[in-house]
């Protein structure tokens, strides 16, 4: 697979490119899965392309919960 040879962008850097999209974790089901999908749902919306919001639930799921929790907030805006 190509993904291999190629270092995985940074959640800090995919945001740079793309911004942050309206969304706020509070109220979501804490279930880590309840909130990658809520977050991925707010990413399309807010017109990320399908292969950065898929980097975006890869990161997430590379850690543990916390990972999961700073990497969807990060995208969002809390607003």
């Amino acid at each position: 697979m190509l993904d291999s040879y190629y270092p995985m962008e940074t959640i800090e850097e995919l945001v740079k490119k793309n911004g942050q999209v309206d969304g706020n974790l509070i109220g979501v089901d804490g279930n880590a899965f309840a909130v990658i999908g809520y977050t991925i749902g707010k990413l399309r919306k807010g017109g990320w392309p399908r292969a950065d919001v898929d980097k975006v639930s890869k990161i997430a799921m590379s850690g543990d919960y916390d990972n999961v929790l700073a990497t969807c907030a990060a995208t969002l805006t809390f607003e």
